[in-house]
């Protein structure tokens, strides 16, 4: 250790992120024994071509993450979350996943992740500034 040198950024470096991102993936997928995570996607375009709402996340044995839903604020409220979860939970399901997972700081997704028929499985109080960090999971049949 001798000939190792500390080096710290305050700026971005993305030299040092994916070395990272590729470090953790590669040993990642070395634990899961070659079981590389599948991601799976799917949206919502408007007339124009304009995407309005997506999900996405990925598929590593029987658990599904699902990473990312959004819903841009003109089109909430009409559904199409409870219609991206329930696509999303198809294809998983096709991906031989029978299990789901989501996390959120936005308590106003709560209902959505409830009704769509996903159970909370911890809330961490006061996770970042006045945010709770809740995880869900729900199993699929």
């Amino acid at each position: 250790m001798d000939d190792l040198h500390l080096e710290i950024f305050k700026d971005d470096n993305s030299e040092l992120e994916k070395y990272l991102s590729d470090s953790i993936i590669s040993y990642g997928i070395e634990q899961l024994k070659g079981n590389e995570p599948k991601k799976l996607y799917c949206c919502y375009r408007n007339s124009n071509g304009k995407i309005v709402a997506g999900i996405m996340g990925s598929a590593t044995l029987n658990l599904f993450f699902v990473s990312h839903l959004f819903v841009e604020p003109e089109h909430r409220n009409n559904g199409l979350g409870t219609r991206l979860l329930s696509e999303i939970e198809k294809l998983a399901h096709q991906a031989g996943c029978n299990t789901l997972r989501i996390n959120t700081l936005n308590k106003n997704a709560h209902d959505l992740y409830i009704n769509a028929g996903f159970e909370e499985t911890i809330c961490i109080p006061d996770y970042m500034n006045g945010f709770d960090l809740v995880y869900y999971h729900k199993k699929t049949s």
